[in-house]
């Protein structure tokens, strides 16, 4: 949820006028200057006044109470990241597929969404992390049901055991596996890509010479 959100705040921010941004700019991001417990604690008590007053208590929920509460801030953190590689976005190839016949919806997803690939899968690894890791919004926002950083952190309260050290070693394993396969994935693109503009170039120097590649 956060992703989308951030990508959608990213957009709106090149698009909108430059005297609007600064404004928009700090109303989007107040949200991760805004310290967790008062995420929680107001997120609890709005939907819960919201819920009452349209009848749809069934939106109560811990869980769906707990999205709503960190989405609200990790979606700003993607949006940053979204921003940042979009600044670096050429304008004109949207304008060129535009005057080719393409619509918006082809452009934003045959041009727009491909660049922004690595940084929307930036956003999501941040994104979980953050999630995973909260605990301030969380622990107010959950209400009576259980994650599982607030199954830890009760379990670390009442004495480390077995399982909590067993646990904290799967995790550190995951991301170091984790990080080495992007490291290996990340080296063998670099490599791809550097032989194709290798084999342009001879393309090109055979062409200019005269001569078969």
């Amino acid at each position: 949820i956060s992703v989308p959100i951030g990508l959608a705040g990213a957009i709106v921010m090149t698009q909108i006028q430059a005297r609007a941004r600064s404004a928009y700019y700090l109303i989007v991001v107040s949200p991760v200057l805004t310290p967790g417990i008062i995420i929680g604690i107001s997120t609890v008590v709005f939907w819960r006044q919201f819920t009452g007053q349209t009848g749809t208590r069934f939106l109560y929920d811990g869980v769906i109470l707990t999205v709503l509460g960190q989405a609200s801030f990790i979606s700003a953190y993607c949006m940053l990241i979204i921003l940042a590689r979009l600044q670096r976005f050429d304008r004109a190839q949207e304008e060129a597929a535009l005057d080719l016949g393409a619509t918006y919806p082809q452009v934003f997803r045959h041009i727009l969404l491909p660049f922004l690939k690595p940084a929307l899968a930036s956003a999501a690894v941040l994104a979980f992390l953050s999630s995973f890791e909260n605990y301030n919004t969380t622990t107010f926002s959950i209400l009576s049901d259980k994650t599982l950083t607030t199954v830890l952190a009760g379990r670390v309260r009442q004495g480390s055991t077995p399982a909590i050290s067993a646990l904290a070693v799967m995790i550190v394993a995951a991301t170091i596996v984790g990080a080495i396969a992007y490291e290996l994935y990340k080296r063998r693109a670099d490599a791809l890509a550097a032989r194709r503009q290798r084999a342009a170039q001879i393309e090109e120097e055979a062409e200019l010479s005269g001569t078969p590649a």
